[in-house]
This record gives C-alpha cells, structure tokens and sequence, in this order.
C-alpha cells in the first residue's frame, strides 16, 4: 500500500555552484568564449554590448557543462541600410562527427550601431538555442569555406534556480513505497525507491525547478556502466524521459544490510509549470530499481 502523506520540509542544507558573469533576467547568463580572434563593442539600444567576431578563417571556441542549454546570438555587418541577407555559421563538437549548421534571414536594424569610430551598418539579432548534452564539451564555430560575411556573436547558458549556490530543501513525496536511507561519510539521506513495482508521486506548485538525484541499483549479476532512463509524467501526461548512465558508487552505503550496491547520482531538472501538478517518477524498462531524492530551492517554497 502506498503511503500518502503531504509534501513535507525535510532538511536545509546549501548547495554552492560555480558564479559567472551574469544577465540572468530570461534564465541565461552570458559568458566569454575560451578562443577568439576578435571583439567589437555596439550600442544595442542605447547599452553597451560585447560581441565576438567571426569572419573566415576565425574560430570561436566555446566549452560547456551539461545538460543545459546554449544560446546563440547573432548578428551581421550589412552593406548598407536597405540590405537584407541570408547567413550561415557551423558548429562542431569536439569527439562528434556531425557538424551543426545553421542559418538565419536578417535585415538592418536601426536599434543597433558600433560603439565609438567604428563605421558599419548591422543586422537585427537572431537566436539559436541548442541543446547541450551531459559532460565537459568543447565546440568550435566557424564559417562556410568562401563565406564574405562578418558574423557577430553572444553567447549564454541556461541557469535554473539552483546556480550560483541556494539553499534547497530536501522534498517527501506524496505517494511512495519504499525509502531507503543511503549512508556517505556522516551524512545519512533519504531517497525513494522506483521500478519493478515501486513508482513515486510528487504533488508540486510552480512555478519552480526540480532537482532530481538518481542512482540505479546494482544486484549481484549487474556490472560497469548502466545506461537506464526515467520517465516523468505530469498530469497523466509523459513529459519527459531521462537518460542516464553511471557507475558504483565507492563511498556511499545503504544505512541497512542490503544485498545492492547504490552508483554514482546521476542529476537531471524537471521545470514546474504554474499551477498544482501532479508528478509520477516511474521507470520505462521496468526490470531494475532507481533511487531518487528531490531538492527544491527554499526561496520557491517561501512564495505567497
């Protein structure tokens, strides 16, 4: 029987993440490229912008942590006022074979200029948002072979509630069978058991971001690397699937003698529509189990 129980505080504790250079009022903050050739500062609207030049030849290079996602800025220098153009700009990821190409329609902007002596006319700002998978990545921008065009970039990750260090709060969820108690050092915590009969249902008001810690379970006959996914529904609807994959953990224990080992935490981020949600955690393939712990940031929680 499931035990139903309303969404509890369990415990404070702070998470403290690396800070960067920050505009974070659409979610994103903007950051430098590892490697580039060249900047050019512009009025955009009467505030002062720094962009990252791209012509042929050039290369930007920019290194990523996902998942997250990027966005791309982009503008071009224009022949004159009336002009209206097509470009394109490729993208490579390091370890990949396939190159990202994209291409935008632009047209003059009067709301843009170069700062200073620079003379020039300039397109209106066109985005790409790309999604960046799990791990370290390095990607290279770089221009058709024979292309005439000056490509002027900005680029910003995707920030969620939890960047740049917050207190969170550690969530029980409504409905859930089995809890199991992991030990790591001194620290005992409380996750929930998934799969092969065990699901978990959170009921959540947004809007807010979930963070999920996830650690599949290794019985005796399972070894090395796990891949294994975990479905989130909202409101009886699929609304997304995780892939995740992952080894034993070395330092963390389960509380009770057990017969499983817990691997490393995998960490995925569920966004919270407005409103009441319903949330059920269940795993597609369904033959091995998953533990799942979730932190919600305090200051979501303290909302009227």
């Amino acid at each position: 029987m499931y035990k139903r129980l309303f969404i509890t505080l369990l415990a404070f504790c702070t998470v403290i993440l690396p800070a960067c250079a920050a505009d974070e009022s659409q979610g994103f903050q903007y950051f430098t490229p590892t490697v580039y050739d060249e900047t050019a500062e512009l009025l955009v609207s009467g505030k002062r912008r720094t962009y990252f030049v791209l012509q042929e030849g050039q290369q930007i290079e920019i290194k990523l942590k996902g998942p997250s996602r990027l966005k791309i800025m982009s503008r071009v220098v224009l022949s004159g006022a009336s002009d209206s153009t097509q470009y394109t700009y490729l993208a490579l990821r390091k370890g990949s074979r396939k190159t990202l190409s994209f291409s935008h329609q632009t047209y003059y902007s009067d709301k843009v200029a170069f700062a200073g002596a620079v003379e020039g006319t300039l397109s209106v700002s066109r985005t790409k948002i790309v999604d960046i998978p799990r791990g370290d990545h390095t990607y290279k921008l770089y221009l058709p072979k024979d292309s005439k065009r000056k490509v002027l970039f900005r680029f910003a990750l995707e920030t969620n509630a939890f960047t740049n260090g917050t207190p969170v709060v550690a969530m029980t969820p409504a409905e859930f069978t089995t809890p199991v108690d992991l030990v790591s050092g001194e620290e005992i915590t409380t996750y929930y058991r998934i799969g092969t009969g065990h699901n978990v249902t959170l009921n959540l008001i947004g809007p807010a971001t979930l963070k999920v810690l996830a650690r599949i379970e290794y019985d005796q006959k399972m070894s090395g690397l796990q891949k294994w996914k975990v479905q989130v529904q909202e409101d009886g609807r699929v609304k997304s699937t995780y892939s995740l994959s992952t080894r034993k953990s070395d330092i963390t224990n389960y509380r009770e003698i057990s017969s499983l080992v817990a691997s490393r935490a995998e960490i995925f981020y569920v966004e919270i529509p407005a409103g009441e949600h319903r949330y059920i955690f269940l795993m597609p393939d369904n033959h091995r189990t998953t533990l799942l712990r979730f932190l919600l940031p305090a200051s979501q929680l303290e909302r009227d």
